[in-house]
C-alpha cells in the first residue's frame, strides 16, 4: 500500500477528474446548450488540418474503380463475403466470372441489348375517352404493333 502525500480516494469520478487535471465543473456549459465534447481536439471539426500533399499532386492520380470500372479484386471478394447482394459485391461477382481481374483487362461496361418495360408491354398513355382512332394513334406513337382482337366462334 503506498504511503505518499499525493494519495487520494478516487471513488469519485470527480476526485479522480480533479487528480488529472481536468476540469469538469469549471466548464461554463449553460442551460439549454450542448457540451463541446471535442473542442480542442483533433476531432473537432472547426481545427484545420494541414495538407501535407498539394491537391495537383492528389487529385492527379486517378482511383482504380474510376479507371477500371469495377472494385479492386480483394475488396470486392471481402465485399461478396460479407453482403452478396450489395453493388461492389455484384460488380465484383460479374468482373471476376468474365475473367477482368485474371487477364487484366481494361473497363467493362455492360451494355443491355433488349427492350424497354415500357416499348415491350403494349401500354398506352391514359386517356379519357377511349375510341378506335385513339388507339390506332397510341399504337403508331408507341411504335408497336398491338395484335387484333379474337374473332368471336359463333
Amino acid at each position: 500500500m503506498p504511503t505518499s502525500s499525493n494519495h487520494r480516494n478516487f471513488a469519485s469520478f470527480l476526485g479522480l477528474a480533479i487528480l488529472l487535471g481536468t476540469s469538469f465543473c469549471s466548464s461554463k456549459a449553460y442551460a439549454g446548450e450542448p457540451h463541446q465534447w471535442f473542442a480542442g481536439t483533433y476531432l473537432d471539426p472547426a481545427i484545420q488540418r494541414p495538407d501535407f500533399f498539394p491537391h495537383t499532386i492528389s487529385r492527379s492520380i486517378p482511383e482504380y474503380r474510376q479507371v477500371y470500372n469495377r472494385p479492386r479484386n480483394l475488396t470486392g471478394w471481402i465485399a461478396y463475403k460479407i453482403e452478396p447482394s450489395s453493388q461492389e459485391a455484384m460488380a465484383w461477382q460479374t468482373n471476376h466470372c468474365n475473367g477482368n481481374y485474371q487477364n487484366h483487362a481494361g473497363p467493362y461496361v455492360p451494355v443491355y441489348c433488349y427492350p424497354k418495360p415500357w416499348e415491350s408491354l403494349n401500354t398506352r398513355g391514359r386517356t379519357g375517352s377511349k375510341t378506335s382512332n385513339t388507339q390506332d394513334n397510341s399504337a403508331e406513337q408507341l411504335g408497336v404493333e398491338i395484335p387484333p382482337p379474337p374473332a368471336r366462334l359463333k
